[in-house]
C-alpha cells in the first residue's frame, strides 16, 4: 500500500533542495570574442614557439578548454561570420547569380587576386545566435566589426536602414569593415559622427605586401578626426560600458536578472595594423606581432571587466578568430614566426591554415580548467550548442550545419565523433573543399560556378592549369597534416568518393 502521508513528507523535505537546484540552473551569460585574421600559431598557448606574447589569451585557456581542431566556416571573414551567426555553412547562401554579380564589383586587381568576397549577408528573418538568445529572454549586443550587411548611407531622418539591430541585437556599436570606408562609428542606427571627409588610399610600409598588411587602408569617406590607432580602445570602452549597464540591471533587478549575450567582434589584427603606442616594438614579429599584443590586451580588458563586475562565474566565454592570418612565406623567414602554426597556407587558403582557428571555451565550474580537446568542431556548432545549453529546440530550417558539442565542453568522450566532416569555402576563388574523416579534397578554383551552383560529375578530372589552385588536391590529414603531398592521382577512388559526398551535401541542403 502506498503511504501518501510519507510521500508528502519527503516531498516537503526535498522542496528546498529542488528550489536551490532551480536557482543554480540560471541561464549563463554568453560572451563571444571573435578576433579578425589571427592565426592558430599566434597565441602561445597553441604554439609555444610563437614570437608574440599573449598572456590574456593564454590565461583564458588555462581557465578553460582549448580546442585544437576547430574550424571557421570559411577562410575569409564575411562567410566565416555568417557561419558563426547562422549555424549554417555559407555556401548554402551562395549561387551562381551572386558570384556573377560580385565579380562585377570595383575591386583592385590585387584585391581580386587575394581576398575578393561576395557581399554575402545574413538574411533577415533567419534564426541566428542573437535571435535565439532573444527568444530565451537575453539582452543582446554586438560591439565591433559586423560585415554581414550594413547601410552606409543615412536616410532623410539620419538613421541607417540596416544595422545589426535588424538581426536580433538590442544594441550595436562599431562599423562594417576596418580597412574600407565609411570610416565612422555607428551606434544602433546612426553615425556617431557623420563621414563627411575623404581620405586617400594608404599602403602599408615596411611589410611584405603593402596592399594587405601594415597600416594600409583604402580611399573612402571618414568622420572628421578619425584616427585608426584609437579604434580598438574606443570599441573596448563601449564593450565595457555595455557590460557595466547589464550588471547594474542585474543588481537592481530592473530586468529580472536578465542574462546577456555579447558578440564582441574585435576588428584586429586585420589591417590596418594601427597599433597603440605602448605596444609598438614589443613583439619579435614586427608590426603584426605588436598589433596581436594590442589585441591580446583588449581581451584582457574585457575579462578584467567581467571579473570586476563579478560576472565571470556565470559567463560562458568563447574565443576564436574568423580566419587565418595574412602572413606570407617571406614573413616566416624574416621573423621566424609561424602565424599559422604547423598548418600550410594563410588567410584565403583551403588548406588548414586558412580556417583552423585558435578556439577556447571557458565557464568556471562547468568547463574543466586547463583542459584540451582535439575533436573536430566548427563555428557553425555554436548554434546547436547554445540551444542545447538553454533548453531550446532548433527548428528544422535553422542551424542546418550545427552540431551540439556541449558533451565535449563537459569533458565527455562520446562513443562516436559528434562531427565526422565538414565543407570549407574560399570566396576569393569560389572554391570548395570537403573533409571526411582523415581525408580532404580541395576543388580547383572556380569549379563551383556551374548552373544553379551544382557541381556536375564531369568536373572530377585532373585539370590542366599550372598553379596549385588550378588542380584537384587530395590529402590524407592523418599521415600528412601539413597538406604538403597531393595524392589525387594516386587515390582516384577516394577523390570520387569525397566528390560524391560533396554533391550529396549540396543537394541535401544540410548536414545536421
Amino acid at each position: 500500500m502506498i503511504n501518501k502521508p510519507l510521500i508528502l513528507f519527503f516531498a516537503l523535505l526535498l522542496a528546498p533542495l529542488t528550489t536551490l537546484q532551480a536557482a543554480e540552473a540560471t541561464q549563463p551569460n554568453i560572451l563571444i570574442i571573435l578576433v579578425d585574421d589571427m592565426g592558430w600559431g599566434d597565441p602561445q598557448c597553441f604554439n609555444p614557439q610563437s614570437k608574440i606574447a599573449t598572456p590574456n589569451i593564454d590565461n583564458l585557456a588555462a581557465r578553460g578548454m582549448k580546442f585544437t581542431n576547430a574550424h571557421a566556416g570559411a577562410s575569409i571573414c564575411v562567410p566565416s561570420r555568417y557561419s558563426l551567426l547562422s549555424g549554417r555553412m555559407p555556401y548554402r547562401n551562395w549561387n551562381a547569380a551572386s558570384v556573377k554579380q560580385t565579380r562585377k564589383t570595383d575591386l583592385s586587381t590585387l584585391e581580386k587576386k587575394y581576398f575578393p568576397q561576395p557581399q554575402l549577408q545574413h538574411e533577415p528573418g533567419r534564426l541566428n545566435l542573437a535571435t535565439l538568445m532573444k527568444h530565451q529572454g537575453y539582452a543582446t549586443a554586438c560591439v565591433g566589426k559586423w560585415h554581414q550587411g550594413m547601410s552606409t548611407k543615412a536616410e532623410a531622418d539620419g538613421t541607417l536602414k540596416m544595422t545589426p539591430l535588424n538581426f536580433g541585437f538590442d544594441y550595436y556599436f562599431g562599423f562594417d569593415a576596418p580597412e574600407q570606408g565609411p570610416y565612422a562609428f555607428i551606434e544602433n542606427r546612426r553615425f556617431v559622427v557623420a563621414p563627411t571627409e575623404m581620405i586617400p588610399d594608404h599602403p602599408g610600409e615596411g611589410v611584405t605586401n603593402p596592399e594587405t598588411q601594415g597600416a594600409h587602408w583604402r580611399k573612402g569617406l571618414a568622420a572628421p578626426g578619425w584616427k585608426f590607432d584609437s579604434v580598438l580602445s574606443t570599441i573596448g570602452s563601449k564593450a565595457d560600458a555595455w557590460l557595466e549597464k547589464q550588471n547594474q540591471n542585474q543588481e537592481q533587478g530592473t530586468k529580472n536578472n536578465q542574462p546577456f549575450f555579447l558578440y564582441y567582434a574585435i576588428p584586429a589584427p586585420h589591417a590596418p595594423w594601427a597599433t597603440a603606442s605602448e605596444f609598438k616594438g614589443k613583439s619579435s614579429a614586427g608590426q603584426y606581432g605588436d598589433f596581436v599584443m594590442n589585441v591580446d590586451a583588449m581581451i584582457g580588458q574585457v575579462l578584467a571587466t567581467l571579473d570586476k563586475l563579478k560576472l565571470r562565474e556565470n559567463t560562458l566565454i568563447v574565443f576564436s578568430s574568423d580566419n587565418g592570418p595574412v602572413w606570407y612565406a617571406q614573413d616566416i623567414e624574416k621573423f621566424g614566426h609561424r602565424a599559422s602554426g604547423p598548418w600550410n597556407g594563410m588567410k584565403g587558403a583551403l588548406t588548414d591554415a586558412g580556417h583552423r582557428m585558435p578556439f577556447i571555451a571557458s565557464w568556471p565550474g562547468k568547463i574543466q580548467a586547463g583542459s584540451a580537446c582535439g575533436e573536430l568542431i566548427s563555428f557553425t556548432d555554436m548554434m546547436a550548442t547554445f540551444a542545447s545549453l538553454l533548453g531550446e529546440k532548433l527548428p528544422d530550417d535553422a542551424g542546418e550545419d550545427s552540431f551540439d558539442i556541449s558533451p565535449l565542453l563537459r569533458g565527455e568522450k562520446p562513443a562516436q565523433a559528434i562531427r565526422k566532416g565538414m565543407v570549407h569555402v574560399n570566396y576569393g576563388s569560389y572554391t570548395l573543399a570537403i573533409r571526411e574523416g582523415d581525408w580532404k579534397l580541395i576543388l580547383p578554383s572556380g569549379i563551383y560556378v556551374a548552373q544553379d551552383g551544382i557541381i556536375t560529375p564531369d568536373h572530377i578530372v585532373e585539370t590542366k592549369g599550372k598553379g596549385p589552385n588550378d588542380k584537384f588536391q587530395l590529402y590524407n590529414l592523418r599521415t600528412d597534416p601539413s597538406e604538403s603531398t597531393n595524392v589525387f592521382t594516386k587515390e582516384p577512388a577516394k577523390a570520387k568518393e569525397l566528390f560524391a559526398a560533396l554533391q550529396a551535401d549540396i543537394a541535401r541542403g544540410r548536414s545536421r
